[in-house]
């Protein structure tokens, strides 16, 4: 901290007996407090929370050359007395590494500094408006930065790092912004708030109109309030020893301490890996791919291709490989993972683009199957989450996150600078955490190093840390989920998509185990849609392994197989794609599309279907879970011939039993019986404005709200001579009903024609 004598005369302050009188009021209400209203930052034990107050001259534009001269005078020796309980260590690598990129470095300039943080002011305890649940913080009064927006504009032109990114028009409220600013003459506004232990810049009037700052104590410096904590900034240069000795003491502390992580891990050995060394005579990274390696530990990678690679491995290639694989011929996130491997101090990695002869369906098949080995025997996942493609790499500084050094002000007499961090652009997804393959890739892994746009994020099954800035954010939720906000930070939003272990998504029991592994996996996109099966069957092995499950059918259990059958999806968002054969039409692995549970009951359901007999047949026996060439189920049950109908308010999901006439329904629009739910797959496969024959096949029921109801299947009938090995009546699933009642009306299965059939699903 810089401290700052002022006048005791000066017009804009009070007399130091005053200022004193104030800090001892202000120790005495603290006495009084049941906790500390700002709990995620640590006291020093002499602090005194001081009183703030409003300035009469705070907001004038007399007081900005004194802001201005204050801001620049040369900082007093520093005195022993130090709070900081960050390893002094880490500060000097922080600054060293900072010093050695220029970009990453903290910009300093007379625009960016004359902007003074006022703590003088009373923070007041708020509930913030626009927050849906209520949540309070602690907010300073509006101030106002020294220029308007186009003065601002001006100083972005000259290289102020602060403007540049407050004024960046790639600013998702760029348009905005400048509807409500573009001629204003007035300076821009701004306050200071402190919510979910964070301390936060928002400038504008309103939220959105600009990036936001997140304010951080300069390294090295002692914090000038708490609220700004001794908490180090996020570190900008991902490739330094400041990370990777950061990183190493992350993995350290998980293999002494980690009950959980090492009981997770699995010793194994893959087929291949790549072997990263440093000959003495050249200094430089050298890498060649090794078969049968010697016992050790090494790194995975989880990564996006983004399209074909060329230095992948096949077989015309893998006897030069053995010997030496070029650096320069590697897609750049392959040169990163390399760089990461080794500075963390492994000597293998694995990477499926190098390490699979991608050629050789094979030793493909033969690899597929073991992946669920191959990342639970890691010792880390490197997760490429900024790498959209394998070329963009992920280890380049974050330059366009360059923080400023602004003013601040803690009370008359004291005076300081710190850090103002621009906030992270949210994305909705990173592209790596929407592609199919990489879902099980972070699920198995038991610990990972997610590279984001931002920031360095670790993550395993006891411990959350990054590369610098808050790590409150990783504790564990309050009581209740909807009162913990993490939408608004990068680490937190990137961790949300990272479940080592599996441990989110895999903890209920079977079938709801697998029901929320199904839904998430779902949501991703494949290129090859024949992956659809291969891409999760890493983790259906390791579902097979911790759950009380035997037999595996294109995407189902043995155990509980009518319930899984129930799954549905979104209405008019699934596809079924036509012209290549992935899966039976009763597996949710025949459709593209988000996968719902399989039924919302969970209890007292009560199965009126039998199933006799299921079978698949595997396109490869070395992977049990992998793709499937047919399959079919036999089923006995009760049934009943609908007429749906892709008209109307209700398109897509109305209909009435085929023998009922329209007219029986009055009161209905277009003579849709209200008892029933019909739901298909996917609404484009049938002509509009029409009514198609289909069949309902109950498959449970249960009682709810004093009526009985039910929910099946809806079948389309199919043609016997395409499946001449079949001797019952076949059918395919199409979508999915629900049956119910009313108070004039009985259970929809006992009000009519129905009957008991034995067919066959394909």
């Amino acid at each position: 901290m810089q401290m700052f004598a002022t006048d005791h005369g000066s017009s804009d302050g009070d007399s130091v007996s005053q200022v004193g009188a104030r800090a001892a009021k202000a120790k005495r209400r603290h006495q009084t407090k049941d906790s500390q209203p700002w709990p995620h930052f640590r006291l020093p034990p002499s602090f005194v929370r001081p009183e703030f107050h409003e300035s009469e001259n705070s907001d004038s534009e007399d007081d900005l050359p004194k802001r201005h001269r204050i801001a620049h005078r040369e900082p007093p020796a520093e005195t022993k007395e130090n709070h900081d309980t960050t390893p002094s260590s880490s500060i000097l690598r922080h600054q060293l590494e900072a010093q050695s990129h220029p970009l990453a470095k903290p910009h300093s300039c007379p625009h960016c500094v004359a902007i003074a943080v006022d703590l003088r002011r009373q923070l007041a305890r708020v509930t913030f408006r626009g927050d849906a649940w209520a949540r309070e913080g602690w907010t300073t009064a509006n101030r106002k930065f020294p220029l308007t927006v186009d003065q601002a504009r001006a100083a972005s032109h000259k290289g102020c790092a602060f403007y540049r990114y407050l004024l960046a028009d790639d600013d998702p409220a760029y348009a905005i912004r400048n509807d409500v600013w573009g001629s204003s003459p007035g300076r821009i506004p701004f306050e200071i708030v402190m919510q979910n232990g964070r301390c936060r810049l928002y400038p504008g009037q309103r939220k959105g109109e600009f990036r936001e700052f997140s304010l951080y104590t300069i390294p090295g410096q002692k914090a000038l309030h708490p609220f700004l904590g001794y908490q180090l900034p996020p570190n900008l240069v991902p490739n330094s020893q400041l990370s990777f000795t950061r990183v190493r003491g992350w993995l350290n502390e998980c293999l002494r301490n980690h009950k959980l992580c090492n009981a997770f891990q699995r010793a194994y050995m893959p087929k291949r890996l790549i072997e990263v060394t440093t000959p003495a005579a050249s200094g430089s990274l050298c890498a060649r791919l090794v078969t049968n390696p010697t016992p050790g530990r090494y790194a995975a990678l989880s990564y996006c291709w983004g399209g074909d690679q060329k230095s992948k491995t096949i077989r015309s290639v893998l006897g030069t490989y053995e010997k030496e694989i070029l650096m320069g011929i590697l897609p750049q996130t392959l040169q990163d993972a390399l760089t990461v491997t080794h500075g963390i101090g492994l000597r293998y990695l694995w990477v499926d683009a190098m390490t699979i002869v991608q050629d050789d369906d094979e030793d493909r098949d033969e690899q597929i199957s073991q992946m669920h080995r191959i990342y639970l025997g890691a010792s880390f996942t490197i997760v490429a989450a900024k790498a959209v493609t394998s070329l963009d790499g992920f280890l380049a500084p974050r330059a366009k996150y360059q923080p400023s050094i602004i003013s601040a002000r803690l009370d008359d007499n004291v005076f300081g600078e710190i850090l103002a961090f621009p906030k992270h652009d949210i994305l909705s997804d990173y592209n790596l955490f929407t592609r199919g393959w990489t879902f099980q890739e972070t699920q198995l892994s038991t610990r990972i190093l997610a590279y984001g746009l931002h920031e360095l994020v670790y993550s395993c099954l006891e411990a959350r840390h990054r590369d610098g800035g808050y790590e409150h954010v990783f504790d564990p939720p309050p009581a209740s989920i909807y009162l913990r906000d993490t939408s608004d930070d990068p680490a937190a939003q990137m961790v949300e998509n990272l479940d080592p272990g599996n441990q989110k998504l895999g903890r209920d029991e079977h079938p709801f185990g697998w029901e929320t592994i199904v839904f998430k996996y779902s949501q991703r996109f494949l290129t090859d849609g024949l992956d659809k099966l291969p891409a999760v069957s890493a983790i259906a092995e390791e579902y097979s392994l911790t759950k009380p499950v035997t037999e595996y059918y294109a995407g189902l259990w043995k155990e509980d197989f009518l319930h899984q059958c129930l799954w549905q999806v979104s209405f008019n968002t699934a596809v079924r794609p036509k012209g290549v054969y992935r899966a039976p039409s009763w597996s949710w692995a025949s459709v593209d599309g988000a996968v719902h549970g399989f039924t919302k009951e969970r209890l007292n359901l009560k199965f009126s279907c039998s199933l006799l007999h299921v079978e698949t047949t595997l396109v490869s026996t070395r992977n049990r879970f992998g793709r499937v060439g047919n399959g079919f189920m036999r089923l006995r049950g009760r049934m009943r011939k609908v007429l749906w109908s892709s008209s109307g308010i209700r398109a897509g999901h109305a209909g009435r039993a085929a023998e009922d006439a329209a007219s029986r329904w009055p009161d209905e629009p277009y003579g849709f019986d209200d008892r029933l739910s019909l739901t298909v797959d996917f609404i484009g496969d049938w002509p509009k404005d029409s009514e198609v024959e289909f069949w309902c096949l109950e498959i449970c029921t249960f009682f709810r709200d004093g009526f009985d109801r039910g929910q099946g299947l809806l079948l389309d009938k199919v043609d016997g001579g395409e499946h001449p090995d079949l001797s019952d009546e076949i059918f395919r699933r199409v979508g999915q009903a629900y049956f119910g009642a009313d108070v004039a009306e009985p259970y929809w299965f006992d009000d009519g024609v129905s009957e008991w059939k034995e067919i066959v699903v394909v």
